[in-house]
């Protein structure tokens, strides 16, 4: 924060060079944070270098809000939906994140608090924690259910060395997702099963059948399901696994 400080100071002090104004820096800036070049920065603890933070807009997380208020009024049951696959890491590959960015938390927690009856992050790669929050369901990721491949070239361009009809272009990660259940009793929700999703994990389908959706093999099911278990504990979320499926049993 230090250097960032010193390199916009250094920028601003060269601000009567030019004839249309520049606004000077706020008198009420924070110590912690400064604008560079339109991006913002902070301090944070030194052993979080490389996290990444986010702050939503004030006026269209108001906007969201209104929406979900106004969307509740109208339905008896309302799910409210993200496309969100922003990383929570620099040094993670983009939309290939299991953790959940701190703005996403925040936003599910106000659309539950403001009527919303389930909330679901798609659009991430990857599978991500899952949140029973109020006594409604939160999955802040739950991975492609169908998985669009791109044209292979060991395939499409016969002069290649390799015909190979592996799938080498994706993650094994990019192919593993959930399909959930949830059951509600007098209008409670009781319990959320999770059904493990294989799309082509092992890389050993042809190429026109990677990508579907099948049930994960026993083996599949169980990694994929304590995976979710990890990334659960941080947001309260209790899995049981139970032949290959995932269980969360929710007190009344």
């Amino acid at each position: 924060m230090f250097n960032s400080s010193k390199i916009r100071d250094a920028v601003y002090a060269r601000r009567s060079q030019v004839l249309v104004p520049v606004a000077p820096i706020s008198a009420s800036e924070s110590k912690n944070r400064i604008i560079l070049f339109g991006t913002r920065y902070k301090v944070g603890d030194p052993a979080d270098v490389g996290n990444l933070s986010y702050t939503m807009d004030r006026q269209d997380f108001r906007d969201i809000i209104q929406s979900v208020r106004e969307g509740k009024q109208l339905s008896d049951f309302m799910v409210v939906a993200i496309h969100c696959h922003v990383n929570s890491f620099a040094f993670q590959a983009y939309s290939h994140d299991n953790s959940t960015p701190d703005f996403l938390v925040e936003l599910a927690h106000a659309a539950i608090d403001n009527g919303a009856d389930v909330f679901v992050g798609h659009g991430v790669h990857t599978l991500r924690g899952i949140e029973i929050y109020k006594g409604k369901p939160i999955f802040y990721g739950l991975s492609n259910f169908i998985y669009q491949n791109s044209p292979i070239p060991e395939i499409t361009d016969p002069s290649h060395p390799d015909n190979s009809l592996l799938d080498r272009t994706h993650q094994p990660d990019n192919k593993e997702a959930l399909l959930t259940t949830s059951r509600y009793e007098g209008g409670q929700l009781v319990e959320v099963r999770l059904y493990p999703v294989d799309l082509g994990i092992d890389g050993t389908r042809p190429v026109s059948r990677n990508g579907q959706p099948l049930a994960a093999s026993p083996q599949q099911a169980v990694r994929i399901l304590k995976l979710v278990q990890d990334l659960s504990k941080p947001f309260g979320a209790s899995i049981e696994i139970e032949n290959g499926v995932g269980v969360i049993r929710v007190r009344r």
